[in-house]
């Protein structure tokens, strides 16, 4: 349990996550952010999840809004890297190509 939330621990590298599910906080605060879900909506589509684990991934995100927000930033830019370096697919290029052919 972290800072008196139940529902939450923290590993050896300081990532929070839901006891006994193997979600991360900030996955789940990533689904709520993308789409606006409700801790009910979240639930509907974790049914895994209690909704009170649920309230208490949230509770953690908004006691630790910027701290998160920075996170989720810093994992997008190090995601659109790794993407930039890898290039477009083989494939991709194909079908695109092919579509243009098409028009």
């Amino acid at each position: 349990m972290i800072s008196n939330l139940p529902h939450l621990v923290s590993d050896s590298a300081g990532i929070i996550w839901i006891d006994d599910s193997g979600y991360r906080v900030i996955d789940l605060v990533r689904e709520h952010l993308a789409h606006g879900w409700s801790a009910e909506v979240l639930q509907e589509n974790h049914p895994d999840l209690t909704l009170a684990q649920i309230h208490a991934a949230l509770a953690w995100y908004y006691d630790h809004e910027e701290e998160m927000k920075n996170e989720i930033l810093r994992r997008e830019a190090e995601t659109n890297s790794v993407l930039l370096a890898i290039g477009e697919p083989q494939l991709q290029k194909r079908l695109r190509a092919i579509k243009a052919n098409r028009s």
